[in-house]
């Protein structure tokens, strides 16, 4: 009988890791389709910009209080994308290089990219 409990035993801890790994994944799905998301409405927010500061140079059309709102919301939009960067690095147990933004794996001192110590910001997880 106690081979058949521990079988039961690994059976009910593959399928709790099993979910738990799940849940991971799902996580991270949803945190890359939210950044891609928020990247879109970014670029289109800079495009908006482009062309009324075309209209404004062209056209001698005052555009500059939509050009301003429009920084406000890429503003807003570049925080909030940084803010769900942090959150899936942290999902994927890693960092974010304070210096160029990239994720890095918690076990490194240095960014591979651009050379900036790291060790610091393990600290503050």
């Amino acid at each position: 009988m106690a081979i058949w409990g521990e079988i039961s035993k690994g059976a009910k801890d593959a399928a709790a890791f099993t979910v738990k790994k799940t849940e991971e994944i799902t996580a991270i799905a949803k945190l890359k389709l939210a950044i891609h998301s928020e990247v879109g409405k970014l670029e289109k927010c800079y495009q908006e910009m482009g062309e009324l500061y075309y209209e404004i140079l062209r056209k001698d059309v005052d555009n500059s209080a939509e050009v301003a709102a429009l920084l406000l919301e890429a503003d807003e939009l570049k925080t909030k994308i940084a803010a769900l960067k942090a959150q899936l690095a942290s999902v994927q147990r890693g960092i974010i290089c304070k210096e160029c933004g990239t994720q890095v794996s918690s076990e490194y001192g240095f960014c591979p990219i651009c050379g900036t110590k790291i060790a610091d910001d393990k600290v503050e997880e």
